[in-house]
């Protein structure tokens, strides 16, 4: 069975030569052998939904040829959505990095600088005379199918690891639960948010947060009550959403190894509960209980909708 390589590139470092095409043509005689499977975005066809695709592709592989130039690095989506799957796969379930430098860049001052370089970063392919180039992508290629030839394939993720899949969908179900209950309380918030205006004849310039726990004391019985049923989303679904969540992520590795956003979460989570905990749950004039980025924590942007894509690349309802 041939061992999945992902090839990882910004097209912005191949203004001058074809580093990608260079590398595939030293790897094709090893994948006519059937001894690896090198996989790019160009094996993205058209129709094909690109986020699941290259996941998958990331979830497969074995080991991962890098090809590191200044559009690498500069790349969002390379830096903030490969390369941390990445990084986590080479931690959690010994994931083989071959990161070769094609032009002068900053490698060594980014998170992958502790990862050793296939060739110096002082003398990046673009530097060096066609046959020296050669010569170090032979040599990559015959380095990586021994690599791949050794691997063990338990490690990896697949599509049929079914307590993955329904890990990441009880995660899904509980985010739902969560999303339900603070649409319905911001509802509840901007009604009673109204209320108070119109009674004080004022308008409200600060965070929610602030401005409740600010006027908790002259609330009216009526606005109290509505204050309340506000309360009671945070302390019942959100936290316990909340805390199932981090729960499952902490319980599971691979949930941040196959899925990078959850990192973000965790993170987030992590803070939210810390502040229900040790400060909500003691001060009844919270009533809300908000963490983002005025914390450096923000809930990761497009979560819902890669999540979404994930489960359904893996054939589940999301």
């Amino acid at each position: 069975m041939s061992g999945s390589i992902f090839i990882s590139f910004s097209r912005a470092d191949a203004s001058q030569t074809d580093w990608l095409a260079r590398l595939r043509m030293y790897l094709a005689p090893y994948g006519r052998q059937g001894l690896v499977d090198p996989w790019d975005d160009g094996k993205i066809g058209p129709g094909m939904v690109w986020r699941p695709e290259i996941q998958k592709a990331l979830d497969r592989a074995v080991a991962a040829i890098l090809l590191v130039g200044p559009g690498f690095l500069a790349s969002n989506f390379v830096m903030e959505q490969e390369i941390p799957v990445l990084l986590a796969a080479a931690s959690r379930r010994g994931l083989k990095l071959f990161p070769l430098i094609v032009g002068y860049c900053g490698y060594q001052d980014t998170e992958l600088g502790i990862y050793q370089t296939v060739n110096r970063l002082e003398t990046p392919l673009e530097s060096l005379p066609t046959a020296e180039q050669n010569r170090i992508l032979n040599t990559l290629a015959s380095d990586v199918v021994r690599i791949v030839r050794t691997a063990p394939t338990s490690g990896a993720v697949t599509d049929s690891d079914d307590s993955l899949t329904e890990a990441m969908r009880s995660i899904d179900r509980y985010r739902s639960d969560c999303v339900a209950a603070f649409m319905a309380q911001a509802a509840r918030r901007d009604d009673l948010v109204s209320a108070i205006e119109h009674r004080l004849q004022i308008r409200n310039d600060l965070e929610y947060e602030k401005f409740f726990f600010r006027q908790f004391s002259g609330l009216t019985p009526e606005e109290r009550f509505e204050f309340d049923q506000i309360r009671v989303m945070t302390e019942g679904p959100i936290q316990l959403g909340n805390r199932k969540i981090l729960e499952i992520i902490e319980s599971d590795n691979r949930v941040i190894s196959v899925f990078p956003e959850m990192a973000a979460l965790r993170q987030h989570l992590v803070f939210w509960l810390n502040k229900f905990d040790r400060i909500f749950v003691h001060n009844h004039a919270m009533c809300l209980l908000y963490t983002g980025v005025e914390d450096g924590v923000p809930f990761p942007g497009r979560f819902d909708e890669a999540l979404s894509d994930w489960l359904r690349s893996r054939g589940s309802p999301a």
